[in-house]
């Protein structure tokens, strides 16, 4: 008896010190403190626990004769331990739980990314294969065009030959008579020089006239300005004159003639000034006759010399056409010569030629010998590029291998037996068989399963120590000789207890473990979803989103990599419920007819009406299209319900049967879709047993024939096997949202048609352009809700941020090139940069004031409250919630509106320039 009491204490103080130890580092983990894990925390933790155990057995030993004070404290005491203690182990087991989860989702990745990459690998293999036969059908075509060319090649060196023969005759005879005609092009080249000399000395006669008439010319101009230097000087002597008149006069007791002639020197002022400036006009109008004059004689003379030159050379090539005997005898031996060299060549050639249709003919011959070893059908390369596939193929095996050994020796495996063994929701989604679905329901499962494991250790561990506690000081208090007393007086005994019913102190580790499972069990009934799940009113209208309804979000495995904007809808009649956003399906109403009546009763067309609906932007991914700089590509996606009903749908719409249909039907392969494309229009429709893709240029041109390259794109990254871990995806799948909309800067500026300098801008201001913009907002009976995010690659958000930006902004206009910035590129640039930032995104919002007259219009609103935080200077996040008058669609549209007021309406302060980059 002895040994199994100190068992059981020994027992109690083991799962303690556990409890203890677990529980401060769960703690710890998590509130991110676990460099406070040191031992004066494990020496207090330890204290606690000791003290809760001594506590328990203190209650136990004296519960009817202690003071109920102290009673009700240490009762207290221990309730609160047990579930600080069980809250801490609750933390240590999640934290150790999402360790192995992130470590097994990092497996699956990689499994799946070998796993294309296998693919891949097939899909190369099978393409030498096929790239091999077709490579021996081409080698005969090859081969017979090849004997065709020689053939030719043959027939046309024998022409040459001919040629070579007749060309020799040909140059003895043009040797003849250029002899001839050298001595006539001596003697007419002789005349021509004369003709040459004679015109020139007349030149030279009209070039010394000219110096004379210009001579002349300039002294006219030069006596015309002395004439009007004399006139005004003869002026100034009279103004002189009078002036001297009144000094000669002098100071008289009458008059005081040295005070008249000074105001006549001040009347004359100005007369005096325009006659000196009019003398100075004169002399530096005779100064530029005169270096006129230089100039000419200077230009004259140089001319004079040239054409002197010009005679001297004539008069040289004249003696030497005279005197040039002995050099009509070289050209004469000169032309024998170079006939005898020609003819020498023509003799090479034609040897040449002979050699070429001798290698001609042995290369007819060679064709037809050659063959492959390894077969008509391959090759040495072809051989060796499928063995390194082959290869690599089987390396990526051993790897799915070795990282599928490393998920089975965790834990998550049994979890997921259990998962879908119990859970109903799994059966539920493969039943669909959609992949997304599935492992959506089986990750929601998992973490259930998990919780409930986890809670169910928690609610054990604790209070078992405090059980083994209580059964130690039961134990030690029973002695030997009592035993049978006890069962005498066992009736006796179960009468005093009843007297204080199943609320005694022996049953509290029960009560403990019953309480603990009923608060849980009516927590999870009362929030199934969890902290982001917001209870819905009776009131909230229909077709907003609903916790308790799962929304079918397949369509985001259809959003393109380089979108780098998407707008997801909570239903294809969201659309219509917010009026902003009509707008964005106008291109898609224009050009597809069915599109009206499918938005109004999708069920009944084969659509999802609980899935979500999303629509996305992206440039053209062909690039050797010719587009303009801001060339758009939007498009629509919706889950399909029901894929034969929708064909049938589409069929009749579309009239297809019809003898001339305006759309043309191509059913595709690699991947498997049906596209369906207008002839004249510029939308192309897309369809799989997922989801329907409408997309269409959003900025028309005479061919736009990337649409079906891009629809291409869309389902490839569909039908891709990690589609369900896309970008878009992770960012607005859920439902706690209506309407959302993300971009992405990086691919919209990245992406963006730029010039030379435009990528230069980019480039100085990448990384406060690189971020994720999330938008989530949500209408509820009486309220609408927005939840914003910016996330930066780089750690931007902090005080320097405006500074830096200015700065940058400043060198630019300052720099070579300042007209960038007035681009629709360089606009976009200045505006996400100043006004739909963060910073100043988040200060415009905080600034709105409902009852401001400049918000007229709103007064639906009752009011609004708004926060936001950093996070490690690189993730800011704000909200918004306003309580307004109106419902659903309304308070969507209205808080749109809103928000564009704050930041690019009169609010912002920017309107004007941002709404005409918008516009642009």
């Amino acid at each position: 008896m002895k040994v199994f009491t100190l068992l059981i204490g020994g027992a109690a103080l083991f799962i303690a010190g556990c409890a203890a130890y677990f529980s401060v580092r769960g703690i710890a983990l998590t509130f991110g403190a676990v460099s406070a894990f040191t031992i004066p925390i494990i020496i207090m933790a330890s204290s606690l626990e000791f003290g809760k155990l001594i506590a328990a057995s203190f209650l136990y030993r004296h519960w009817k004769s202690c003071n109920k004070t102290l009673r009700t404290y240490l009762s207290l005491a221990v309730v609160l331990l047990v579930g600080i203690t069980s809250a801490g182990i609750y933390g240590y087991l999640s934290q150790a739980f999402e360790q192995t989860l992130s470590q097994v989702e990092g497996y699956e990745k990689q499994i799946a990314s070998l796993t294309r990459q296998q693919g891949e690998y097939d899909r190369l293999i099978s393409a030498y294969q096929s790239s091999g036969q077709k490579g021996s059908a081409m080698r005969e075509e090859k081969q017979a065009d090849e004997r065709k060319r020689l053939e030719s090649y043959i027939t046309e060196r024998r022409g040459d030959i001919k040629l070579a023969e007749a060309s020799k005759a040909t140059m003895a005879k043009e040797t003849d008579e250029m002899i001839i005609g050298e001595r006539g092009r001596r003697k007419a080249e002789q005349e021509r020089l004369e003709s040459v000399i004679g015109i020139r000395r007349q030149d030279i006669v009209a070039l010394e006239n000219q110096k004379k008439e210009y001579k002349k010319e300039v002294d006219l101009r030069i006596e015309q300005e002395l004439a009007k230097e004399t006139k005004a000087n003869e002026r100034l002597a009279k103004l002189d004159a009078s002036v001297k008149f009144y000094r000669d006069k002098g100071r008289t007791f009458l008059e005081d003639g040295i005070k008249k002639a000074n105001e006549l020197l001040k009347d004359q002022a100005g007369e005096r000034d325009a006659l000196r400036a009019t003398l100075s006009e004169i002399n530096a109008a005779s100064q530029k006759a005169r270096d006129d004059l230089t100039v000419r004689y200077k230009s004259i003379d140089g001319r004079i010399a040239l054409v002197q030159k010009e005679v001297s050379e004539a008069s040289l090539k004249i003696t030497g056409l005279t005197t040039g005997g002995a050099e009509q005898a070289d050209n004469v031996k000169t032309a024998l010569e170079t006939l005898q060299v020609a003819r020498a060549d023509v003799d090479a050639r034609i040897r040449t030629l002979e050699s070429e249709i001798a290698e001609a003919s042995r290369k007819i011959t060679d064709l037809s010998e050659t063959e492959s070893v390894f077969g008509p059908d391959s090759s040495a390369e072809l051989e060796a590029k499928k063995s390194e596939l082959l290869a690599k193929k089987e390396s990526a095996e051993r790897e799915i291998l070795a990282l599928q050994g490393e998920i089975r020796a965790t834990d998550i495996g049994s979890f997921k037996f259990v998962a879908s063994a119990f859970d109903s929701e799994v059966a539920a989604a493969e039943a669909t068989g959609n992949p997304i679905l599935i492992k959506e329901a089986m990750d929601n499962a998992v973490n259930r399963v998990v919780k409930w494991f986890i809670m169910i250790l928690v609610v054990v561990f604790d209070p078992l120590a405090v059980t083994l506690v209580i059964a130690y000081n039961a134990s030690l208090l029973r002695k030997p000789e009592d035993e049978t007393e006890t069962q005498a007086d066992s009736g006796g005994s179960e009468e005093d207890d009843s007297s204080s019913g199943f609320f005694r102190l022996a049953n509290l580790p029960i009560i403990l473990v019953v309480g603990g499972l009923a608060a849980w069990g009516i927590f999870s009934a009362v929030n199934p979803g969890g902290n982001q799940t917001v209870p819905r009113g009776d009131s909230e209208l229909p077709g907003f989103g609903d916790a308790k309804t799962r929304l079918d979000d397949r369509a985001f495995a259809y959003v393109p990599e380089q979108a780098f904007g998407v707008c997801s809808f909570s239903g294809l009649r969201m659309i219509d419920e917010v009026d902003v956003t009509k707008s964005i399906i106008r291109p898609f109403l224009n050009r597809v007819p069915f599109l009206g009546e499918l938005k109004w009763d999708p069920e009944s067309c084969g659509i999802n009406p609980e899935g979500r609906a999303l629509y996305f932007l992206q440039f053209p991914t062909q690039d050797t299209v010719e587009t303009p700089s801001f060339q758009l590509v939007g498009g629509l996606v919706l889950p399909i319900a029901d894929a034969s009903k929708l064909k049938e749908f589409i069929l009749q719409e579309l009239d297809l049967k019809s003898q001339a249909p305006s759309w043309k039907v191509v059913e595709r392969q690699s991947p498997d879709y049906l596209s369906i494309q207008h002839k004249s229009a510029y939308v192309s429709l897309g369809l799989d047993e997922n989801c329907l893709v409408m997309i269409t240029s959003l900025t028309p041109q005479s061919d736009a024939v990337f649409l079906d390259k891009d629809l291409e794109q869309v389902f490839v990254s569909g039908r891709r096997e990690d589609a369900v871990d896309s970008a878009f995806r992770a960012k607005l799948s859920g439902n706690d949202y209506d309407l959302a909309l993300a971009l992405n800067g990086a691919n919209f500026f990245g992406e963006f048609k730029k010039t030379p300098a435009e990528e230069e801008l980019f480039n100085q201001f990448r990384e406060f352009l690189s971020f994720d913009m999330i938008l989530k907002a949500k209408a509820r009976s009486g309220e609408v809700s927005l939840d914003g995010e910016y996330a930066y690659e780089k750690p931007v958000l902090n005080s320097d941020f405006g500074f830096t930006v200015a700065r940058k902004l400043d060198a630019v206009r300052d720099g070579t090139n300042p007209s960038v910035l007035s681009s629709p590129f360089g606009g976009l640039v200045d505006l996400f940069l100043q006004t739909l930032d963060y910073q100043t995104a988040v200060k415009m919002l905080s600034r709105i004031d409902l009852e401001s007259p400049e918000t007229k219009g709103f007064e639906d609103f009752e009011s609004l409250e708004s926060g936001s935080k950093i996070r490690a200077e690189s993730t800011g996040s704000f909200k918004m919630r306003i309580k307004s008058h109106q419902s659903g669609g309304d308070s969507l549209s209205l808080m749109i509106k809103l928000l564009y007021f704050a930041t690019l309406g009169n609010g912002g302060g920017e309107s004007t320039k941002a709404s005409a980059f918008i516009q642009e």
